[in-house]
């Protein structure tokens, strides 16, 4: 089956790709799985794809074309006076980093089945605050030094070790 498919790319807060293309979801999330292990550094971080599902609250009511179109997804009316159903979105990081126990991702891939303009720009804005660099603060000023001597040390393990030759006495 033939869908339409939403692609993001966001790298540090902001969105650098945001596309529909047209075919399963599956092969799509493959290809694009693909195209980012190329991309990635394993000395520099994890390479994740990650299922989930989205949930999407719309009051009510809406329209008849709405209804049609959302009802292929679950769709629910919630006591509170919403319409809501779930989509399964795919998350492909490839640039990310830990800090503090908390988990950072710089560079990922967010693919969707494309339900509308409305979802489409909820989910870009959800790819681009996922990839915002949260950044500690100390005494007023961005505290980068731990980030940048882990950086240091992951560079020096990586230069190859320099062997000295012992002269022989004669």
């Amino acid at each position: 089956m033939v869908d339409k498919v939403l692609v993001i790319r966001a790298e540090d807060g902001r969105i650098v790709q945001s596309t529909i293309e047209e075919g399963r979801i599956e092969e799509i999330v493959k290809n694009y799985a693909r195209r980012a292990l190329s991309e990635w550094e394993p000395i520099y971080s994890d390479f994740v794809v990650l299922r989930d599902k989205y949930e999407v609250r719309l009051k009510l009511p809406i329209s008849p074309e709405q209804f049609e179109k959302f009802s292929k997804y679950g769709l629910e009316r919630t006591p509170d006076g919403y319409a809501v159903f779930s989509i399964t979105i795919y998350t492909i990081s490839f640039d990310n980093f830990w800090v503090e126990g908390s988990y950072q991702d710089r560079k990922m891939y967010l693919i969707a089945p494309y339900v509308d303009e409305n979802i489409k720009k909820e989910l870009e804005e959800a790819a681009a605050g996922s990839t915002i660099i949260q950044q500690t603060s100390v005494g007023g000023e961005v505290d980068l030094s731990e980030l940048e001597e882990e950086l240091e040390e992951i560079e020096e393990e990586e230069k190859p070790k320099k062997t000295r030759k012992r002269k022989r006495r004669k």
